[in-house]
């Protein structure tokens, strides 16, 4: 089951950097990361209650309520910080790129996960791992190769002075320890439960959003009386859509980190880069749709030696 529940995730979050780089064109990242994840709370809720047995209709919730510890509460604040910094980064990342660039970038975080592991826990990668860190960074190096005629380092060189590259490899970055920081939560519940963590998450990650989400609006207030909300009424089915995905998939999400392993389930995750490039070739028109889906499939394939 873990593995149909991440397929599914994977599949609806595939869109999401569609839906996002379109309504970015007229509004702020910190306004639409703050509306898509404040307006997805209440379908996160219900989905949370639902998967959790808990009747809408009943005075008291047939379930019983979870025991957490210690640990719960400092991984999931400490993974709120980094999903709410990574968030701001790959929203921002979209804005100024492509989004058949910026996804397959994200894939870079089984990487940042083993460095993070060996110099923080002191975990010394084995051959595999080393050898999935460097097929992870070809991958990368191959959405670029059409520069490589110029010089043998330039793909490298082009692509990290594209405008958001640098944004999405410091999301993926942080994303890189979140998975662990969840999983962490998840079993420190009793009993355990991914879609009452989802919830939480996003919630407190929707609390750090809205000074700078406010901030942006009130910027934005002073050149027009409509601009707290200025851009967003521009694509309505567009953010109507961003949030009822941003609502769902995370259930489908973190149901499969809890059933499953989580470097299975990651690498899983990690499909959607490839889904997201055809779609941004055929609902955005985006270019160099080959190198780019060579390159993600590479990632992935890198992804799966570090995590197996």
């Amino acid at each position: 089951m873990a593995t149909l529940f991440a397929l599914v995730a994977t599949f609806l979050t595939s869109f999401l950097p569609i839906l996002n780089k379109r309504i970015l064109r007229h509004a702020r990242p910190a306004l639409v990361a703050w509306v898509i994840n404040t307006v997805s709370l209440p379908i996160l809720a219900v989905g949370t209650l639902l998967l959790t047995q808990c009747s809408l209709t009943a005075v008291s919730c047939t379930a019983q309520l979870p025991h957490v510890d210690t640990i719960f509460v400092v991984a999931l604040l400490a993974s709120v910080v980094l999903n709410w910094a990574a968030t701001l980064l790959s929203t921002m990342a979209l804005e100024k790129a492509d989004a058949s660039l910026v996804s397959p970038l994200l894939t870079f975080n089984p990487a940042f996960t083993l460095l993070f592991a060996w110099f923080s826990l002191g975990e010394i990668p084995g051959v595999r791992q080393t050898i999935g860190v460097v097929v992870v960074l070809f991958g990368a190096y191959l959405m670029e190769v059409e520069e490589a005629r110029t010089g043998l380092l330039t793909p490298l060189a082009v692509l990290l002075h594209r405008p958001g590259a640098l944004l999405a490899v410091g999301a993926s970055a942080l994303w890189g320890t979140t998975t662990v920081l969840e999983k962490l939560s998840i079993e420190h519940m009793t009993p355990p439960s991914g879609p009452i963590v989802a919830l939480l998450g996003t919630l407190l990650m929707v609390l750090l959003l809205t000074p700078a989400a406010f901030r942006s609006s009130r910027q934005e207030g002073q050149r027009s009386q409509q601009g707290r909300w200025k851009g967003l009424d521009t694509h309505p089915r567009a953010v109507a859509l961003a949030v009822l995905l941003a609502g769902i998939a995370p259930l489908f999400g973190f149901t499969a980190i809890a059933l499953g392993l989580v470097g299975y389930v990651t690498t899983l995750f990690k499909l959607s880069s490839v889904l997201t490039i055809i779609w941004a070739r055929v609902l955005l028109g985006e270019g160099q749709i080959r190198s780019r889906l060579l390159g993600a499939s590479v990632m992935i394939i890198g992804g799966i030696l570090v995590a197996a």
